[in-house]
Parts: C-alpha cells; structure tokens; sequence
C-alpha cells in the first residue's frame, strides 16, 4: 500500500521521533525512498536545532563596566564636592577680608570730632543732648552741671566724640566761681552718691586728694569733678567714656594730663584690659 504526500506528511513528524509501528515505519521509507519533496522534508525536521551558546564573558565585562563607571561618578562627585567646598572657603575668606577692610577704611574714614564752642554745651551735655551725644553707653552725666548760666566763667571747654565703629567721647569743662556759687555747687557734689574706682584702668587716686564727686564702670571710663589745681573756686568737669576697655583714639593728645586720675591707662591692650579678658575669657 502506498501513500500520498499528505499522509506521509502527517507521519514524518512521528516518524523522525521513532514514535511509528513498524508497518508504518516501513510505509513512510518506501514513500521517502521515491519521493524527493518528503525526503527534503524529512531531512529538515532531522537537523538538530541549533542552541545558543551562553558565555559568561559578556556578564563580566558588564560588571566590569558597571564598577568603573560608579568608580568614575564616585570621583566626580567627589571633585565636585572638593570644588563647592574650595569655593565655600574662598568665598568665606573673601567675605573676611572684605569685613577687615572695610572695617579698617571705617575707622580710618571716621572722623575725630573736635568741638570747643561752650555755646554748644547743651547740644553734648545731659539728657536734652543731641542724639549721638544723649546715651553715652548709660554713664551718669549728672555731675556736670545742668546748663551753663551767666555766673559761671568758663575757663576751658572741650568736646571729643569719636566712632570708629563704638561711640567714644571724651570731655572735660573748667569753670571758676565766685564764692557763693562755688560753696553751692560744693554742696552739690558733695550730696552725689560717688562710686569705687581704684583699680579700674590703673587708677590708684587723684593728683590733689579725692575728686568731687565720681561715676566710675569698670567697663565703660569714668565721670568726675576734682579741684582745679592752683585756681581758686575753680572745678574741672570730666568725662572719659570708651569701650571694649580701651580707646580708639589717643586720648592724650586731647585733654591736659594733670585733668586725668592717677595712673589711668585705657591705651590697647593695657594691663587692665588683659586681666578683664582672663578673667571673662574674651
């Protein structure tokens, strides 16, 4: 028995497996052995499929890859890190400096105010004084005198303000009294609640005996009346006001040195300053 094309087809599939009887096993040979179509057929369906072949290279050099790529956005990012840094500190220091300097051109472009006019008291002294001139770092100005009137003969006045970048002032006032006047403003003193000073800058008294009357801070200066030496019914008014525990300025260049305490130092770095920086660390 001979069969066609089609039927053949059906079996070669079962054939090329060894899945047929023998019976038909023998069929589909005889039909391959005349029959060229299935014969190409079958030759097709008996070529082994071809499988891939994995390697484990590839997977490797991935890996290999994926490592230094991260090694290389690690040192990115690490150089970058180095750069914004860098430029932080510059900036700071930039910053700094510029503080430093302008600092530095503050103070040299701050002028020292210099006033001697009398009939400018009013607008120094006291509690009605011009703004800049009215605070004065909280010290008591009250040991001045209230208001220069027609009695008093002023004999010397003096008004030195400076800020550099803290206000600082520095005035003294010699007037002469006649004898009942003198008596009063005396009284006056004398009824002020005067404080310590010894110690404060160096200060170990007065040149003549003990002032007037005294505000001392151990911050901030002094303000006092003493006796004007060697002029009868004659009182200096003075004010020393600073901070940081010293002047800016040279204060020796402004007021006579006989008007100032004994031993009063408030030049930088003086010993009082250094044992208040010790003892406050600062």
């Amino acid at each position: 028995m001979k069969l066609d094309c089609d039927v053949i087809g059906d079996l070669l599939p079962l054939y090329t497996e060894q899945m047929v009887s023998e019976k038909s096993k023998e069929l589909v040979e005889e039909h391959l052995a005349e029959c060229p179509a299935c014969r190409q057929r079958h030759a097709e369906m008996s070529t082994p499929d071809v499988q891939p072949a994995f390697s484990a290279e590839p997977a490797q050099h991935f890996r290999s890859y994926v490592k230094t790529e991260k090694w290389r956005l690690g040192l990115k990012v690490a150089l970058i890190t180095a750069a914004v840094v860098m430029a932080l500190v510059i900036v700071r220091l930039v910053m700094i400096g510029a503080l430093i300097a302008f600092l530095a051109l503050d103070s040299m472009l701050a002028p020292i105010e210099v006033d001697t006019d009398i009939a400018n008291y009013s607008r120094h002294i006291g509690e009605n004084a011009d703004e800049k001139y009215r605070y004065k770092w909280g010290m008591d100005e009250s040991i001045f005198p209230a208001a220069i009137t027609d009695s008093m003969d002023v004999i010397e006045y003096k008004m030195v303000y400076y800020n550099p970048w803290d206000a600082q002032y520095l005035s003294y006032l010699t007037v002469s009294y006649d004898d009942a006047d003198y008596a009063a403003e005396l009284e006056r003193l004398a009824a002020y609640p005067s404080t310590a000073y010894e110690g404060y800058y160096s200060v170990t008294g007065f040149d003549g005996g003990e002032p007037l009357a005294i505000y001392s801070d151990s911050y901030h200066g002094f303000i006092y009346a003493i006796s004007t030496p060697k002029q009868e019914n004659t009182i200096t008014y003075v004010e020393l006001i600073f901070c940081n525990y010293f002047y800016d300025l040279e204060y020796t260049e402004y007021i006579p040195i006989h008007y100032l305490p004994d031993g009063f130092n408030a030049q930088n770095d003086n010993p009082y300053q250094e044992k208040m920086r010790k003892e406050i660390q600062y």
